[in-house]
């Protein structure tokens, strides 16, 4: 893990943690999700148009993988809906940024993806998890099972199933992208912003060809930029910067899971934003789990 890496994705983290609370306070539904993902491809509009990077000559392989990350992206925010519908922010949150440490790195040692995470890492990165799973709990008597099975869990596993699936995906992509540009002299951060906005743009249109079909829908898609104009313009801007500067973190690593372990660092700006302004309790179970993630995190970079 570079020193640039830590910077890019420790920012990430911020700002995912700031869109997160702006969509759980607005209700987020579809026509809501439709807004930022318009909001976020146009912001990043003007990169595709000063960028070296020719899109139609990219291979084949490209966009099918492309096509593949779009599907997790839509999982993810199928369950972030449902979830944040259907749980409180402190309870949801946490769980769906700590699932996806352990799926990435079983799927990636399965798959032989990327070099081996130290032991080191990894003990850090159970740490994390191990916090992250303290933190929506209101006293450790409450650490059972069936807390973890209510309803509503499903979509907070399908979220970071999501996040999972579109994180491998974008990071094979932008291999493929990379490789394709191999003769060029084309920095790999341009690379990254390129993608990001071609990305951006897909993903709001498979997310929008739904609400505009349904005149119901439509109706809520000029409510919600009506009534959440400002909202959404943040939620927006935050949500293509955050994911930017992950992609952009992923060519600094040797492995992509440590883009998700240091990820988790927004946590802490969850639960910081959750007692400032949501004026949460500052429960025992959160302390103590918001110290097992900055030693988590601590082991992690050290490696």
């Amino acid at each position: 893990m570079t020193l640039a890496a830590f910077i890019l994705i420790i920012s990430s983290a911020a700002l995912h943690a700031s869109w997160n609370l702006v969509a759980k306070k607005n209700q987020i539904n579809l026509p809501f999700v439709g807004g930022i993902c318009l909001v976020s491809a146009l912001f990043l509009s003007p990169v595709l148009l000063w960028s070296p990077v020719s899109v139609v000559s990219l291979p084949e392989a490209f966009w099918l993988s492309l096509c593949c990350t779009l599907i997790g992206d839509c999982m993810y925010w199928i369950g972030l809906m449902r979830a944040y519908r259907l749980l409180d922010m402190s309870c949801a949150y946490p769980m769906m940024r700590s699932l996806p440490l352990l799926l990435t790195a079983g799927v990636t040692a399965l798959l032989g993806i990327g070099k081996m995470l130290t032991i080191t890492a990894v003990c850090g990165m159970f740490l994390i998890f191990a916090g992250c799973l303290s933190m929506p709990l209101a006293s450790f008597r409450d650490f059972k099972i069936r807390n973890y099975l209510q309803k509503g869990m499903f979509f907070v596993f399908l979220t970071a199933c999501g996040t999972t699936w579109y994180t491998i995906f974008d990071s094979h992509t932008q291999k493929i992208m990379i490789e394709a540009l191999g003769g060029t002299d084309i920095s790999k951060p341009v690379i990254s912003m390129t993608y990001s906005a071609l990305r951006e743009w897909m993903l709001a249109a498979v997310i929008l060809l739904p609400v505009l079909l349904q005149g119901k829908m439509r109706t809520g898609l000029v409510r919600v930029f009506k009534e959440y104009r400002w909202s959404l313009v943040f939620a927006g801007i935050a949500a293509s910067l955050t994911y930017l500067l992950v992609l952009m973190a992923m060519n600094y690593v040797t492995n992509v899971t440590y883009v998700q372990i240091f990820r988790q660092s927004g946590l802490l700006f969850g639960v910081a934003f959750g007692m400032l302004i949501l004026k949460e309790k500052a429960l025992l179970p959160r302390i103590a789990g918001t110290i097992l993630i900055v030693t988590g995190l601590i082991l992690c970079a050290v490696k």
